[in-house]
């Protein structure tokens, strides 16, 4: 997932921005324990290989910033990235042994005294347990074009909650509060299902951090229960849509889920054809009230889950059906003439 959408944000920000950062707050050695690459290689290779790698760094410096606290595994990281063999030139590689909050927050210190602002940011949090400062990333999310990406210990983090919850008086409360920023945790019930409450914690969280925008992917367990929930935060419209494209790419439905895999190779999951009855009936909603530009529906489509292809094959086919009636464009009816779309009469 790190893969996908790294290979769309480079040259969508590097291409004009200057200079574009890569930060992995628990770095990890850059391997797995079965041999798959970790995050920050994968990071790495994304960019040295990219297509338009060259064309990137004309245009901007790509800073890597790996934060790893234990100090052997900063060793064998350094030597993992050393592997790569030399880097480009605008290619910058960091590797520290810190904690990374701690870190991040003198960052921030600094960027606010100066009144400056981060260069465009994409930010994997992948932390060793579900410990994680809230009021922090929400910070560094308003620190510049910044995309958080959080891997969210879910398992262990609803356990604490509901714990809390239902017996309350554990210090577990001041861990919560730092997590979510203040007692708003207490919000979520206890009575709802594993998976409502897993939603209902997202959506918390994109409200902590601030975020306009929040794409989730479930990774289940054996037992089909989720595990973790890798969640992307975003203020930006693009930054949105190209998760969505990505989870796509790797998820078996559009519901973003995954299942785990004893197959080390196994790095993409099947997709089959997704079931766009569903969107239909969207679509009959969005137009029951009035005509409405093809534009102004793919803007309403930004907080579903599919995607504007998807769109365009049930616009095509209602079209085909004489469903709706397309006006006001000129010349072939596509997206990009932004036919006025109405309900036929039945």
């Amino acid at each position: 997932l790190i893969h996908e959408y790294l290979n769309g944000w480079f040259p969508k920000l590097g291409l004009w921005s200057g200079r574009v950062v890569y930060l992995d707050t628990h770095a990890g050695r850059g391997e797995h324990a079965q041999g798959q690459i970790g995050s920050p290689v994968v990071a790495l290779e994304t960019l040295l290989r990219h297509q338009f790698r060259d064309r990137i760094l004309e245009h901007s410096e790509v800073k890597f910033m790996f934060i790893e606290h234990d100090a052997d595994n900063v060793d064998v990281l350094k030597r993992k990235a050393s592997a790569l063999g030399d880097l480009p030139d605008r290619v910058c590689v960091t590797v520290s042994a810190e904690d990374c909050y701690t870190q991040i927050e003198a960052m921030l210190q600094r960027l606010e005294y100066c009144g400056k602002r981060i260069a465009p940011a994409f930010a994997f949090v992948d932390p060793y347990g579900f410990n994680v400062p809230g009021a922090l990333l929400s910070r560094l999310l308003r620190a510049g074009r910044v995309e958080l990406f959080v891997n969210v210990i879910w398992r262990e983090l609803d356990m604490a909650i509901s714990g809390e919850l239902v017996n309350p008086g554990s210090r577990m409360s001041e861990t919560l509060d730092l997590i979510f920023d203040g007692d708003r945790w207490r919000q979520i019930d206890p009575s709802r299902n594993f998976d409502e409450r897993a939603d209902q914690t997202i959506d918390l969280l994109k409200d902590v951090y601030g975020a306009e925008w929040v794409t989730s992917v479930r990774m289940l367990g054996k037992n089909n229960a989720t595990r973790y929930i890798l969640a992307h935060f975003t203020n930006h419209d693009g930054g949105r849509d190209l998760m969505k494209e990505c989870v796509w790419k790797i998820c078996p439905e559009g519901g973003f889920y995954a299942r785990r895999s004893d197959n080390p190779n196994q790095t993409r999951l099947i997709v089959p054809e997704p079931d766009l009855a569903p969107l239909g009936r969207w679509l009959r909603s969005k137009l029951k009230n009035g005509p409405r530009r093809w534009s102004e529906l793919t803007d309403a489509l930004r907080s579903e889950l599919w995607l504007n292809k998807h769109l365009s094959l049930v616009v095509r086919e209602f079209r085909k059906d004489k469903r709706i009636v397309a006006t006001a464009y000129k010349g072939r009816f596509s997206k990009k003439a932004d036919p006025l779309l109405s309900l036929t009469e039945e």
